[in-house]
């Protein structure tokens, strides 16, 4: 036997492994585990250089995964130079305009201004900002301000001119462009807004981009996370991401999924990348986002000030899909033809049936595919889509904290109660024997894993309500969602979200059991580190 380089022992190991719940040590070597059991069992791995770690009573487990996340694009869309102007800082829309004023007056000339957080659920007395709202705070600078659900942006005259937005301008597939009563495009939807701050993104220094994907890489690791999605990667971007991730400390593993709205090849083959970098799948947008009022809806949004003012919404408004049948349907079956994983953004329940549409049919074509197939975020996802969903073995990524920060918003201004109380419905998915995981979505909201188990085993908002109490998990269902099946949603689970011999050795270390934590106050869990390969990190 080739002995260890290391074995952990002296705390509580829970493997996620049904097998063996729990253990005693766990021996490494090569970045790979070698043996798991009692210290006894461990005991043959122990040699000469092997070097003995104590947990000193914490508890190590697999290290947390989030089948849906954004780490590069997290890192253009929150590093400098963007200016926050979230809720949670300015909380009315005047007070972010005066933030916008302040910040236009110490512009320098030919300056792009971004302003990222803009949210009509969140931001008192909220209204879309005009062109000449936007021209009035700055005429010289371009301003582009983004919501906080990332799906949309404004613009002022100087964007338009800077970026080549003029009146004839036509949105990229996956994308939609507003115009205004003169016929200036001045609101910019999905595609069009990101490609706007993809070519935003390309202005920054070489250095200045790096920083801040270090530092999004570190967030993800400070939050107990050593694999993350990053599921919306713009086309040609994966090797540069790669080349970048390289320089960068091997903290967090990525796998990675391009966004092919409007079709074309995937930029790298699948498989990895580099060690820490592994393309699996593409990803499309069916729909858009519920804060932004173009989710396709079977009842319609609620009418009120938020909905026909701070969104701009028509009364009575249902929303739409970003595609057809016909549309979707040759995309998923195009690349699962080619034997990319396939993921499509669903929030609507008309969507998801739209989703289940064309997954069906493409797996009844193809037979055999490199799934499983994916559903995103499923806000409004219905029993019967669930069972549907299971039949087909679809599974469901779930976004969890939309609860937890708009969860108010969602019952008394957007959807109402009833849905409200069955959004994101985690709770009868896993009932039923689905796996699924859950997620943060970042950069909407900021990588956090013990807020996705304080979500599934409360239900409870940021202020405290219970929404959809019979939508509630256990621990340890919460804990499966966010290791091997999250892993299993990666086409990882071989490797990853589980404590078994020849798994990499991806460890978080807990302050105590999460199994025996108050589940009220799972957030209040000290992180004390994570392994990845084998190797202590240092955020």
């Amino acid at each position: 036997m080739a002995y260890a380089d290391k074995i952990l022992s002296g705390g509580n190991i829970l493997t996620m492994d049904q097998a063996r719940p729990s253990a005693q040590a766990v021996a490494i070597r090569d970045g790979r585990i070698v043996a798991v059991g009692s210290v006894a069992d461990v005991a043959p791995c122990r040699g000469p250089g092997t070097a003995d770690v104590d947990l000193d009573g914490a508890t190590l487990m697999p290290g947390f995964v989030e089948a849906h996340g954004h780490p590069f694009w997290s890192s253009q869309a929150w590093g400098e130079p963007v200016v926050d102007i979230r809720a949670i800082h300015v909380p009315t829309y005047a007070a972010a305009l005066e933030k916008m004023k302040r910040r236009a007056a110490k512009a320098r000339d030919g300056e792009v201004l971004w302003f990222l957080g803009l949210d009509p659920a969140l931001h008192q007395g909220m209204k879309e900002p005009t062109r000449e709202d936007l021209d009035a705070i700055s005429a010289r600078n371009a301003i582009v301000v983004q919501t906080s659900n990332f799906h949309a942006a404004f613009i002022n005259s100087r964007a338009a001119e800077l970026f080549g937005i003029g009146d004839d301008y036509q949105a990229p597939e996956g994308g939609k462009v507003f115009r205004d009563d003169r016929g200036r495009p001045w609101k910019l939807h999905e595609m069009a807004a990101w490609s706007l701050g993809e070519r935003f993104h390309r202005m920054l220094s070489a250095d200045c981009k790096l920083g801040n994907l270090d530092e999004w890489q570190r967030k993800f690791v400070r939050a107990g996370y050593t694999t993350s999605s990053d599921i919306l990667l713009a086309p040609g971007t994966a090797r540069p991401i790669a080349q970048a991730l390289a320089r960068l400390p091997k903290w967090l593993r990525i796998v990675g999924y391009e966004a092919m709205a409007a079709g074309g090849a995937v930029s790298v083959p699948q498989g990895p990348v580099t060690d820490m970098f592994t393309m699996t799948g593409v990803k499309f947008h069916a729909d858009g986002s519920v804060l932004l009022g173009n989710v396709w809806t079977s009842a319609p949004y609620l009418n009120n000030e938020m909905t026909l003012q701070g969104m701009g919404l028509p009364r009575d408004s249902t929303g739409h899909a970003l595609y057809d049948f016909d549309a979707l349907y040759a995309r998923v079956r195009r690349y699962a033809g080619e034997g990319w994983q396939v993921a499509i953004h669903a929030h609507g329940d008309r969507t998801i049936d739209l989703a289940l549409d064309v997954f069906e049919r493409v797996l009844r074509e193809c037979g055999r595919v490199n799934g499983p197939f994916r559903l995103e975020h499923c806000g409004l996802m219905r029993e019967d889509q669930i069972d549907r969903a299971l039949s087909l073995g679809v599974v469901a990524s779930f976004f969890l904290p939309y609860i937890y920060h708009w969860g108010e918003a969602l019952r008394d201004c957007l959807l109402g109660r009833e849905a409200a109380e069955r959004f994101v419905p985690s709770g009868s998915a896993t009932a039923r024997g689905m796996r699924v995981s859950y997620h943060c979505d970042a950069p909407m909201t900021w990588p956090d894993a013990l807020k996705c188990l304080y979500v599934a085993v409360t239900r409870k908002t940021m202020k405290g309500a219970v929404l959809g109490g019979d939508q509630r998990v256990s621990m340890a269902q919460a804990l499966r969602a966010l290791t091997v099946d999250a892993a299993y949603h990666l086409r990882m689970e071989h490797e990853i979200g589980s404590i078994g011999v020849g798994k990499l050795a991806d460890f978080v270390v807990l302050g105590a059991d999460p199994l025996s934590w108050d589940p009220e106050d799972i957030m209040s869990l000290p992180i004390l580190g994570t392994y990845v390969g084998g190797e202590a990190t240092a955020p």
